[in-house]
Protein backbone atom coordinates (compact mmCIF):
# COMPACT_ATOMS: atom_id res chain seq x y z
CA UNK A 1 0.00 0.00 0.00
CA UNK A 2 2.32 2.38 -1.24
CA UNK A 3 0.31 5.47 -1.38
CA UNK A 4 -1.85 5.00 2.28
CA UNK A 5 -1.60 8.33 4.09
CA UNK A 6 -3.63 7.33 6.86
CA UNK A 7 -3.82 4.68 9.40
CA UNK A 8 -5.84 3.62 12.32
CA UNK A 9 -5.47 0.38 14.44
CA UNK A 10 -8.08 0.22 16.97
CA UNK A 11 -9.30 -2.18 19.33
CA UNK A 12 -6.52 -4.63 18.66
CA UNK A 13 -6.30 -6.68 21.72
CA UNK A 14 -4.21 -9.38 20.70
CA UNK A 15 -1.76 -7.00 18.07
CA UNK A 16 1.98 -7.96 19.54
CA UNK A 17 3.84 -6.15 16.69
CA UNK A 18 2.94 -3.75 13.77
CA UNK A 19 4.44 -5.21 10.42
CA UNK A 20 8.61 -5.30 10.08
CA UNK A 21 9.66 -2.66 7.67
CA UNK A 22 6.90 -0.91 8.11
CA UNK A 23 8.62 2.24 6.80
CA UNK A 24 9.09 0.69 3.01
CA UNK A 25 5.97 -0.93 3.08
CA UNK A 26 3.76 2.24 3.74
CA UNK A 27 6.59 5.38 2.35
CA UNK A 28 3.57 7.87 2.49
CA UNK A 29 1.95 6.94 5.69
CA UNK A 30 1.15 10.57 7.58
CA UNK A 31 -0.91 9.49 10.29
CA UNK A 32 -0.45 6.82 12.61
CA UNK A 33 -3.48 6.11 15.46
CA UNK A 34 -2.81 3.53 17.95
CA UNK A 35 -5.52 2.92 20.35
CA UNK A 36 -6.31 -0.02 22.75
CA UNK A 37 -4.05 -2.29 21.40
CA UNK A 38 -2.90 -3.54 24.93
CA UNK A 39 -0.11 -5.97 23.77
CA UNK A 40 1.26 -4.11 21.38
CA UNK A 41 4.91 -4.14 22.60
CA UNK A 42 7.13 -1.86 20.30
CA UNK A 43 7.37 0.00 16.71
CA UNK A 44 8.55 -2.59 14.11
CA UNK A 45 12.20 -2.83 12.93
CA UNK A 46 13.32 -0.76 11.08
CA UNK A 47 11.19 2.24 12.67
CA UNK A 48 8.06 4.00 11.54
CA UNK A 49 7.77 5.53 8.20
CA UNK A 50 10.14 8.71 8.00
CA UNK A 51 7.00 10.72 5.89
CA UNK A 52 4.76 10.19 9.21
CA UNK A 53 3.30 13.85 10.57
CA UNK A 54 1.01 12.65 12.86
CA UNK A 55 0.96 9.79 15.84
CA UNK A 56 -1.64 8.78 18.40
CA UNK A 57 -1.42 6.23 21.15
CA UNK A 58 -3.98 5.54 23.48
CA UNK A 59 -4.61 2.86 25.75
CA UNK A 60 -1.70 0.75 24.78
CA UNK A 61 0.09 -0.76 27.60
CA UNK A 62 2.95 -2.62 26.78
CA UNK A 63 3.87 -0.29 24.36
CA UNK A 64 4.00 3.17 26.69
CA UNK A 65 5.45 1.38 29.76
CA UNK A 66 8.59 -0.44 27.93
CA UNK A 67 11.31 1.30 26.56
CA UNK A 68 10.32 4.25 24.88
CA UNK A 69 13.96 4.90 23.67
CA UNK A 70 13.81 2.24 21.20
CA UNK A 71 10.27 3.80 19.15
CA UNK A 72 13.34 5.86 17.38
CA UNK A 73 11.55 9.36 17.33
CA UNK A 74 14.41 11.64 16.76
CA UNK A 75 14.81 10.32 13.69
CA UNK A 76 11.20 11.21 12.46
CA UNK A 77 11.89 14.78 11.27
CA UNK A 78 8.00 15.30 9.87
CA UNK A 79 6.65 14.25 12.80
CA UNK A 80 5.22 17.61 13.86
CA UNK A 81 1.95 16.27 16.28
CA UNK A 82 1.88 13.92 19.07
CA UNK A 83 -1.00 12.71 21.16
CA UNK A 84 0.22 10.23 24.09
CA UNK A 85 -2.79 8.40 26.41
CA UNK A 86 -1.17 7.05 29.25
CA UNK A 87 -4.70 6.15 30.78
CA UNK A 88 -4.41 2.71 32.50
CA UNK A 89 -0.79 2.78 32.95
CA UNK A 90 -0.81 6.34 35.45
CA UNK A 91 1.09 4.57 38.47
CA UNK A 92 3.69 2.60 36.05
CA UNK A 93 5.21 5.23 33.88
CA UNK A 94 7.61 7.43 35.87
CA UNK A 95 7.57 10.02 33.50
CA UNK A 96 7.36 11.75 30.23
CA UNK A 97 8.89 12.69 27.49
CA UNK A 98 12.01 10.92 28.38
CA UNK A 99 15.15 12.86 27.32
CA UNK A 100 16.07 12.57 23.65
CA UNK A 101 12.50 10.77 23.28
CA UNK A 102 11.21 13.63 20.97
CA UNK A 103 12.19 14.86 17.52
CA UNK A 104 13.09 18.71 17.78
CA UNK A 105 10.93 19.07 14.95
CA UNK A 106 8.05 18.62 17.41
CA UNK A 107 5.25 20.92 17.20
CA UNK A 108 2.47 20.03 19.12
CA UNK A 109 2.62 17.61 22.32
CA UNK A 110 -0.52 16.16 23.91
CA UNK A 111 -0.20 14.12 27.48
CA UNK A 112 -3.19 12.84 29.05
CA UNK A 113 -2.95 10.55 32.08
CA UNK A 114 0.40 11.25 33.51
CA UNK A 115 2.02 12.13 36.93
CA UNK A 116 5.10 13.81 35.91
CA UNK A 117 7.00 15.42 33.53
CA UNK A 118 10.40 15.43 32.96
CA UNK A 119 12.01 18.60 32.21
CA UNK A 120 15.04 17.09 30.17
CA UNK A 121 12.50 15.56 27.63
CA UNK A 122 11.42 19.03 26.84
CA UNK A 123 14.58 20.92 26.38
CA UNK A 124 15.61 19.82 23.14
CA UNK A 125 11.95 20.46 21.70
CA UNK A 126 13.01 23.73 20.06
CA UNK A 127 9.72 24.03 17.59
CA UNK A 128 7.14 22.98 20.43
CA UNK A 129 4.31 25.89 20.41
CA UNK A 130 1.77 23.57 21.42
CA UNK A 131 1.42 21.87 24.86
CA UNK A 132 -1.72 19.89 26.37
CA UNK A 133 -2.02 18.40 29.40
CA UNK A 134 -5.03 16.28 30.72
CA UNK A 135 -6.50 14.16 32.77
CA UNK A 136 -3.52 14.02 35.10
CA UNK A 137 -4.70 14.29 38.62
CA UNK A 138 -1.61 12.97 40.36
CA UNK A 139 0.63 15.23 38.50
CA UNK A 140 1.71 17.94 41.02
CA UNK A 141 4.27 19.99 39.39
CA UNK A 142 6.17 21.92 35.93
CA UNK A 143 9.48 20.55 35.82
CA UNK A 144 12.32 22.41 36.78
CA UNK A 145 13.73 22.72 34.10
CA UNK A 146 12.67 25.53 31.44
CA UNK A 147 10.32 24.80 28.83
CA UNK A 148 10.35 26.03 25.30
CA UNK A 149 11.27 29.24 24.61
CA UNK A 150 8.64 28.54 21.46
CA UNK A 151 5.89 27.49 23.52
CA UNK A 152 3.39 29.72 22.54
CA UNK A 153 0.02 27.66 23.81
CA UNK A 154 -0.15 26.15 26.73
CA UNK A 155 -3.54 23.70 28.14
CA UNK A 156 -3.89 22.33 31.14
CA UNK A 157 -7.18 20.50 32.05
CA UNK A 158 -8.41 18.66 34.98
CA UNK A 159 -5.39 18.37 36.56
CA UNK A 160 -6.18 20.26 39.75
CA UNK A 161 -2.96 20.29 41.52
CA UNK A 162 -1.07 21.82 38.15
CA UNK A 163 -3.60 23.93 37.50
CA UNK A 164 -3.59 25.43 41.20
CA UNK A 165 0.51 25.86 40.60
CA UNK A 166 0.02 27.72 37.16
CA UNK A 167 -2.61 30.49 38.69
CA UNK A 168 -1.78 33.89 37.21
CA UNK A 169 0.93 35.52 39.54
CA UNK A 170 0.14 33.73 42.18
CA UNK A 171 1.04 30.35 41.72
CA UNK A 172 4.11 28.33 42.12
CA UNK A 173 4.74 27.51 38.65
CA UNK A 174 3.65 30.65 36.93
CA UNK A 175 7.11 31.94 36.90
CA UNK A 176 7.90 29.00 33.95
CA UNK A 177 4.86 29.64 32.09
CA UNK A 178 4.57 33.81 32.53
CA UNK A 179 6.56 33.41 28.87
CA UNK A 180 3.64 31.67 27.20
CA UNK A 181 1.30 33.76 25.00
CA UNK A 182 -1.82 31.87 25.41
CA UNK A 183 -2.63 29.72 28.43
CA UNK A 184 -5.86 28.12 29.36
CA UNK A 185 -6.57 26.28 32.39
CA UNK A 186 -9.53 24.10 32.30
CA UNK A 187 -12.29 27.00 30.98
CA UNK A 188 -10.20 30.04 31.71
CA UNK A 189 -8.33 31.52 29.21
CA UNK A 190 -5.09 33.83 30.49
Amino acid sequence: MPNLKTLLVIKCPKLRSLPQHMHNLLPSLRELSLWDCPELESFPEGGLPSKLEELRIRRCKKLLIGNRMQWGLPTLTSLKFLRVDFEGCEQVVDSFPDEGLLPTTLGSLYINCISKLDGKGFTQLTSLEWLSISNSPELRCLPDEELPTSLSHLDIDHCPLLEQRCQRETGEDWPKIAHIKTIQISSTIM
